[in-house]
């Protein structure tokens, strides 16, 4: 896993701080998705559900945890497999409809759109 310097850490936790709605130095579990991407990461709401023990829904919103209980979650997440740039390149494949190496970005806009409608679900 990714070790984090002390200066990321101290980043994380201000981070995560402003997401203490309470001020008791706690966030709910329905906020760290919110909190990972915000820091950068890119999780799907699955990997958060499963690094978070597979929570009920209540849970999910009731449940609290601090940040030396997020900081391993960050780490978890942040040593998933990442996209790389061909991976990219090949999914815009499907939008270059002649073949030639571009995309209609107007037809792009919509989807991608339409795409972060449905992420959050």
């Amino acid at each position: 896993m990714t070790e984090f310097t002390p200066d990321q850490i101290e980043d994380f936790k201000e981070a995560f701080g402003l997401f203490d709605r309470i001020g008791d130095s706690q966030v709910a579990y329905n906020q760290v998705a919110d909190i990972m991407r915000a820091l950068g990461q890119n999780p799907t709401n699955k990997d958060v559900v499963k690094i978070l023990g597979n929570p009920t829904a209540d849970d999910m919103a009731n449940k609290r945890l601090n940040f030396d209980a997020f900081l391993p979650m960050l780490k978890e997440v942040d040593a998933l497999p990442k996209g790389t740039y061909d991976d990219y390149v090949e999914g815009l494949r499907v939008f270059d409809k002649e073949g030639n190496g571009t995309v209609m970005g107007a037809e792009l806009r919509i989807v991608l759109a339409t795409l972060g409608k449905f992420r959050s679900a």
